[in-house]
């Protein structure tokens, strides 16, 4: 069998990169797009562009590289966007890299938006992959299939969603698609702080960082905000940012003012985006971030209200965690056992990686 090869993108490649990952076999991240890659060029991740290869198969990927005095780790957010039976020969060609391509990299984290299963987790260890922590927040989340019919789709939800929206309807409920502009930003931003009895999501960010989110993805016409109106409230009574990249819709974020008028409105937004993202021909809707499905009652796990609201689309599915690729042993526990508790107290460590 032919082995996998290995190169950085060249700078023609970067020109359409977003296409070339929405045309990877896992159907695109938006997490291997070029918005991700300045977002999180903030928190001094350094995008690396990678294209993989094996025969007719072409597999575009970025690594987001954290440089330390350990030397360079990379993390593939969501990727490398490959088929599941092909991550073991693309870890053979990332070792055979270590004197080219992958050189100074001590280890690199591969994050495959696969269905979490024994056999999967077994063949990435027998790979030489060790499974680490969750990354990514949909790791764990609710997917709806927007293939069938709408009417399809609507009769699996939930009988008590099917109801919220009908009520939403009847009542007047009135969702409208936003343009990104500076006045929906700073709108979407303050819903999203009414959350959780006024103290926002414990995750939330800056405005800046939000704003470059959204801009950078806007712009390149994968953002996308819907608001919804109660006739009750001075503005939006709710709001939702969302994602369309490859075959996935994405909720992304959201916010609303708790004390609504009418009963279903969120409900409706989601559904009314659903169908929009449909007819632009996405094939999945991405909830985004629900608890495990283990803990799916368990009403302290931060995620617990989220949850139950999402759930009402659909199961929660749990997908793989993230599997760390270690090319060199003693650098790598040298970073994890004195290198990062020390960036963790002097605030270096990029977000989220570890």
């Amino acid at each position: 069998m032919t082995a996998w090869t290995i190169r950085r993108a060249r700078q023609d490649e970067l020109t359409d990169w977003d296409a070339r990952v929405q045309a990877n076999p896992d159907g695109g991240q938006w997490t291997q797009g070029l918005a991700y890659a300045r977002l999180k060029a903030q928190e001094r991740l350094h995008p690396v562009f990678l294209v993989l290869a094996r025969g007719e198969t072409t597999v575009h990927a970025l690594a987001l590289e954290h440089r330390s005095a350990a030397g360079r780790f990379w993390y593939l957010p969501l990727g490398p966007g490959a088929a599941f039976d092909d991550l073991a020969g693309i870890a053979d060609a990332l070792r055979a890299a270590r004197e080219d391509v992958t050189k100074g990299v001590f280890a690199i984290k591969l994050e495959p938006f696969e269905v979490d299963t024994p056999e999967r987790r077994e063949a990435l260890r027998a790979a030489g992959l060790r499974a680490t922590n969750t990354i990514q927040q949909n790791v764990h989340t609710v997917l709806v299939d927007l293939t069938p019919p709408v009417d399809d789709i609507f009769a699996g939800f939930n009988k008590k969603l099917r109801n919220h929206i009908r009520n939403a309807i009847k009542h007047g409920y009135r969702v409208e698609k936003a343009p990104h502009s500076e006045e929906t930003y700073e709108q979407m931003y303050a819903l999203m702080q009414t959350v959780a009895g006024g103290k926002g999501v414990a995750t939330m960010k800056s405005y800046d960082y939000y704003r470059t989110l959204w801009s950078e993805l806007c712009e390149r016409g994968q953002g996308h905000f819907w608001f919804g109106y109660d006739g009750a409230h001075d503005g939006p009574q709710a709001s939702a940012f969302m994602i369309g990249f490859g075959r996935y819709a994405l909720a992304k974020d959201g916010g609303s003012v708790p004390d609504r008028a009418i009963r279903g409105g969120a409900h409706l937004m989601r559904w009314t985006a659903m169908q929009w993202f449909k007819e632009q021909g996405r094939e999945v809707y991405d909830t985004y971030a629900t608890p495990p499905s283990w803990q799916a009652d368990d009403e302290s796990h931060r995620m617990h209200g989220p949850g139950v609201f999402k759930r009402l689309f659909g199961p929660i599915t749990d997908h793989l965690p993230s599997h760390d690729l270690v090319l060199d042993e003693a650098r790598y526990r040298l970073f994890l056992r004195l290198l990062l508790p020390i960036e963790r107290r002097v605030r270096r460590r990029p977000w989220g990686i570890w």
